[in-house]
């Protein structure tokens, strides 16, 4: 029968601490996922807004461009 080896504490700890880092960077990684969706969906959003306003503008001005500054439609 074989004998029995143990790591010593420091070794065992070193162990310890890399699989919880690794674990912590799964987690972080995995939320940054969700964060990046919710992101891009409210990207999404704002650019279907955007079309919605250009097309109300449109629709009540005509084909033109609006000075941001002054609110004048040319």
């Amino acid at each position: 029968m074989s004998e029995i080896k143990k790591l010593t504490a420091e070794e065992l700890q070193s162990v310890v601490s890399v699989r919880e880092e690794y674990s912590s960077l799964v987690i972080a990684l995995g939320e940054l996922e969700i964060e990046k969706a919710e992101l891009l969906d409210n990207q999404r959003k704002l650019k279907q807004r955007e079309l919605t306003i250009a097309q109300e503008l449109t629709a009540k001005y005509g084909e033109g461009t609006i000075d941001i500054e002054t609110g004048e439609f040319k």
